[in-house]
């Protein structure tokens, strides 16, 4: 448990403004880069930034998700909308090396929309196996959800915007890709971030220990 969860929930708050800031001007980042000495490795720090604060984004809701006294009953049930791609008939999971890859094991024209709770969300992000940026280029229409877009800007064109993420735990990857758009994270980490406790209510279980939810 957290000794104090307000300055997890203070950073949280940094972390969905640094992702809302990425969303649409990581892409003039990456623009002023042309022509620089050292493109790779600029590019490099840019996706890790973007990684770094989603991999501690979702640690702390994973984290503040156990502590019913830290974050209210509500804000704890919350759901998430993503959209999961199937491993293809008779396609193997992708194991270490084949997540460094390209991704067509999974079926790209059978997208489901699916809703699941903010821990399973997280999940996904702390355990993962497959973790790769996408991006919206000219050439693919925003709307077009059926596309797990080109990721870690693997393509010679500038992107237009940071949509979201790909993303794979070392389970669900036998199973599904599940793609997270930026906005939905954005969502959940302020949510999480803004949440305040009113009142605390105590309750003890047939073993005699008190249990706690906040309200």
């Amino acid at each position: 448990m957290f000794n104090e969860s307000w300055p997890w929930k203070r950073d949280l708050a940094m972390t969905a403004d640094r992702l809302e800031q990425a969303r649409l001007g990581i892409v003039h980042e990456l623009g002023d880069l042309e022509g620089s000495d050292d493109v790779y490795a600029q590019e490099t720090e840019t996706v890790y930034r973007i990684e770094r604060n989603v991999m501690s984004g979702t640690f702390a809701v994973r984290r503040l998700v156990g502590m019913p006294s830290k974050v209210t009953k509500k804000t704890r049930a919350t759901k998430a909308v993503v959209t999961r791609f199937p491993l293809r008939d008779g396609a193997k999971a992708p194991d270490l090396w084949d997540a460094l890859g390209n991704l067509d094991m999974y079926d790209t024209d059978t997208p489901q929309d699916v809703t699941i709770s903010v821990n399973a969300l997280c999940n996904l992000f702390v355990h993962s196996l497959i973790l790769r940026l996408a991006w919206e280029f000219d050439d693919i229409p925003s709307s077009d959800n059926s596309s797990p877009y080109e990721s870690d800007l693997q393509r010679n064109e500038t992107p237009t915007k940071l949509i979201g993420l790909l993303v794979a735990s070392d389970k669900s990857s036998a199973k599904h890709l599940t793609f997270v758009k930026v906005t939905e994270l954005v969502r959940i980490f302020r949510l999480f971030a803004t949440d305040e406790v009113t009142r605390l209510v105590g309750q003890r279980d047939h073993r005699g220990r008190m249990h706690m939810t906040a309200l």
